[in-house]
């Protein structure tokens, strides 16, 4: 793969990985370009980037300029039909300029008179197919904090080096960037921090001022809160079931439904062992809202949850699990399209992104006649515009065939 550089105007060119690897003096080389357009050199004559801030300085991509930076390159961005952003409508999604955007959440966090514990319903049921979306549930909001974290894509470099320390910083950041009504999402969101024996008190501490902050507004106004975790276990209690988070408290329970208990492990069956156990290679991530109910516990309202690989990779199946498996091993970079609110097979399964100038997309036929259809459908347009293509088709072969060579 080629070395990606950067040329900063009148400071000289300098590559990505010397930027990761140095992080102070990269901080000082983007101080010193603030309000001037460094210049990828993926492709020739190069695409101009800006330096925008969160906790820190970055370079970001122009916008809408994605598609145009080679495929191996860290601003690349596939085509919106690619992926479920293109599922939404400007009312659900909008630009706020500096990397950052609004959205209209389906899910109310204020509540109004509501009855403490009472079932939220969503304005737009998952079920639901529309041209475009008014506004974002909580796959799609889960979904868009993933990807803008960067998570859901892969070069070798990034093995070892993904654990949830890295989740916690960059998923938080990611949650800067979006807007909700007039404030950030870490307005309403609650990320447990990493744990740490020695501050088992300080960290308790300050997730109970983070809870006592979240769940109000200044005036006194009752708000829900999103959680976003990794599972650790479901138990059962008296009140019924619950789950635990990891880097949260043994002891702190969450209640939940047993109808949203059912649908949560229902549309992630392929990763549990048996009714209370996950297979040992995979996470299951959760963003839910709860509030306080009358008894004093916190409950789940509503919930939804990503498998994901032992590398944080966001899979739908055993069939995906197996390719993701393949490709770490192989050393390939990659792009997981996410759905957000739409349905998987509206996407390719995965984009190799070191095929040379075009992307190549993986299409898994499995499940479904229904969704095996879709996917035919695409295959058949790859093949009508001469497009590279790679095929497992899980009812002929138990296993993926050989992925396609990398460019040299």
């Amino acid at each position: 793969m080629q070395t990606m550089l950067i040329e900063f105007p009148q400071l000289g060119s300098f590559s990505r990985e010397w930027l990761e690897e140095n992080p102070e003096q990269a901080q000082e080389l983007l101080a010193q370009c603030k309000g001037r357009y460094p210049v990828c050199k993926c492709r020739e004559p190069g695409l101009p980037l800006y330096i925008a801030r969160r906790n820190r300085l970055y370079l970001a991509r122009v916008p809408n300029s994605g598609p145009q930076h080679a495929p191996c390159c860290p601003s690349y961005e596939p085509d919106r039909s690619l992926c479920g952003l293109s599922i939404y409508s400007a009312r659900a999604l909008s630009d706020c300029g500096e990397g950052r955007v609004a959205v209209k959440l389906g899910v109310p966090l204020t509540i109004r008179g509501e009855r403490a514990g009472a079932p939220v319903t969503s304005a737009q049921p998952m079920a639901a197919e529309h041209r475009f979306r008014d506004s974002v549930e909580l796959p799609g909001l889960l979904h868009l904090l993933w990807e803008r974290a960067g998570f859901n894509r892969w070069n070798p470099r990034m093995r070892h080096r993904r654990h949830y320390r890295q989740v916690y910083k960059y998923f938080l950041e990611a949650a800067e960037t979006i807007q909700i009504r007039r404030y950030p999402l870490t307005r309403h969101l609650y990320v447990p921090e990493p744990y740490a024996p020695d501050q088992a008190l300080e960290i308790e501490a300050r997730r109970q001022r983070a809870f006592r902050e979240l769940s109000q507004t200044a005036s006194g106004v009752p708000l829900r809160i999103l959680v976003f975790g990794r599972l650790r276990s479901i138990v059962e209690t008296a009140a019924g079931p619950g789950l635990r988070l990891a880097h949260l408290p043994n002891e702190f329970v969450i209640g939940m439904p047993r109808d949203k208990l059912a649908r949560l492990c229902h549309s992630t069956a392929f990763a549990w062992l048996d009714a209370r156990s996950l297979h040992p290679e995979f996470q299951l991530l959760v963003l839910l809202t709860m509030q306080r109910a009358p008894h004093a516990h916190w409950q789940l309202e509503d919930l939804t949850g990503m498998v994901t690989t032992e590398e944080y990779l966001p899979v739908f199946s055993i069939e995906e699990a197996l390719v993701v498996k393949r490709l770490v091993l192989e050393e390939r970079h990659f792009y997981k399209p996410l759905p957000y609110d739409g349905r998987p097979t509206r996407f390719p399964n995965f984009l190799l992104t070191d095929c040379g100038e075009a992307t190549v997309p993986l299409e898994i036929v499995a499940g479904n006649a229904a969704d095996a259809a879709t996917r035919r459908l695409r295959i058949a347009e790859y093949e009508a515009n001469q497009q590279r293509y790679w095929l497992w088709d899980a009812s002929e072969r138990a296993l993926p065939p050989t992925l396609l060579e990398p460019a040299a």
